[in-house]
This record gives C-alpha cells, structure tokens and sequence, in this order.
C-alpha cells in the first residue's frame, strides 16, 4: 500500500487488511480502506463468499451501504423488496433500510462493499478478531456480537435471507 503526501491512497490488486470470514456473520474480507484511513468518508472491502452465504437482516442506521457484484449471483431483501445481481450489479442501500445479501447459485460470489461515512466497517474486523479467539468460527449467539453490533450503528432485526 502507498500514502502519497497528498492523502491518495494507492493499493496493488490483491493487497489489503485480511479478514477472515467466520461462516456465520461475515464473508471472507480483504479491507481496501477502512475507517481509520483517510478522512473516515468511506470504507471499501472485497469479499467472497459461498453459496447460501448471507448474514442475518440489518440496517445501518447512519451509513449507506453499496455492494458491486463482480463474481456469481446474490439476492438482496431491501426493505420489503427483493432483487437479484448478476456480475454489474450495484446495489447501493440507504442509511436506515432493512437489509441481507445472499449468495445464490453454485458458484462463489465476488463483490465490493463500501460504507459511507466508514464506521460499520469496524463491526466485520472485530468479528473476525473475536472469531480467531474461537479456532475460526462466532457462534452467532455470541452475546458480545450484538454488543458490536451496537458500536458500530448496526442493528440486527431478522433471520438471513432464505
């Protein structure tokens, strides 16, 4: 990763902050830039995940969230609304919207997800730190996980996407 003087931030493909998914919660991540850099407007992660991967319905309260499929196919519950992408696919969700991605198919899913303003990026770093204490894997009753849930204006409302 380069930091050029005037704040730029420069990252080869491939390089990133791994975070590694849990199988439950989160997919397995590589953070391109989180909140702790630049002015804190925005985080942007890769991820990838398996089918029937998808993480229990949220909403951001104070964050937009935007997924790009590069890879496989997703379905995703907005509100009371459900779409499905194909690589090309944004999919940009407003700050207060109910919400759960779900890789769908046989292949692995691909994608970028940006927060802005960053902040809930902080919930996916301390998961997976939580889950390397556990050998790799959060039981999702862990009650410590809403306890972040909370830290980082993310509220959990509902069951994945079936």
């Amino acid at each position: 990763m380069s930091y050029l003087p005037n704040g730029a931030i420069v990252l080869p493909a491939g390089e990133g902050r791994p975070i590694p998914g849990d199988g439950l919660l989160i997919p397995d991540l590589l953070g391109k830039v989180a909140a702790d850099q630049g002015s804190g407007s925005i985080a942007v992660m890769e991820g990838t995940a398996e089918p029937g991967f998808g993480p229990p319905l949220h909403i951001h309260h104070n964050s937009e969230e935007l997924f790009y499929l590069l890879q496989g196919r997703m379905d995703f519950q907005l509100g009371d609304q459900r779409v499905s992408g194909t690589p090309g696919t944004l999919v940009m969700v407003p700050r207060g919207t109910a919400h759960a991605p779900r890789v769908v198919g046989h292949e692995q899913a691909r994608f970028l997800v940006v927060f802005a303003p960053a902040g809930p990026d902080g919930l996916f770093y301390e998961i997976a730190a939580l889950a390397q204490e556990n050998g790799g894997v959060i039981n999702d009753n862990d009650p410590r996980i809403e306890g972040l849930a909370v830290k980082y204006d993310t509220e959990h409302i509902g069951p994945p996407l079936q």
